[in-house]
């Protein structure tokens, strides 16, 4: 590797398309969950799933990338650095310039994707309240019809005993 970032930079860049990706699913998701496709919402989320999945193998290898280069800087543990502290240790400026910035295109990509899962959340919130809101609703039985009886009169006709007419 003789001892540039450029490794670095191109695997940040790959994680950093990577959740512009899942920014995409996310957004897809979100339709899903307005319009109610729920086999478009499994879709989605299978999809997000396999990205996951590849990021995380993203994240190994840029985790062992650091490794290396520390390793070529003579720092034998495996530090659990940040970028900014990361860049401190590269003294080319171009090539420090290019890792903060592919740390900054990818710490503004991941706000992002946090806001859109935040917003995804509430909004899978609000329909499961809605929809438990709406069971209750249903399974409410009716003690008595709405129009006024005497209380000394008998019931006549037939009281329902729930929204669902079961007879058959």
């Amino acid at each position: 590797m003789n001892g540039t970032v450029q490794p670095l930079v191109a695997k940040l860049n790959e994680l950093n398309d990577s959740h512009l990706q899942l920014i995409e699913l996310g957004e897809s998701k979100k339709r899903a969950v307005i319009d109610n496709q729920i086999n478009e919402l499994i879709a989605v989320m299978n999809q997000e799933s396999k990205l996951a999945k590849q990021v995380e193998q993203l994240e190994n290898e840029r985790e062992q990338l650091v490794y290396e280069f520390l390793l070529e800087r003579g720092i034998k543990s495996k530090l659990r650095l940040n970028l900014t502290e990361l860049a401190r240790l590269v003294f080319d400026p171009d090539e420090k310039q290019q890792l903060l910035d592919a740390r900054s295109t990818l710490f503004d990509t991941l706000q992002r994707f946090q806001q859109l899962n935040d917003l995804n959340k509430q909004l899978i919130q609000q329909a499961l309240e809605y929809v438990d809101f709406s069971l209750e609703m249903m399974a409410l039985v009716p003690e008595q019809e709405a129009t006024y009886q005497h209380p000394a009169e008998k019931a006549y006709g037939f009281t329902r005993s729930g929204l669902f007419d079961t007879r058959g």
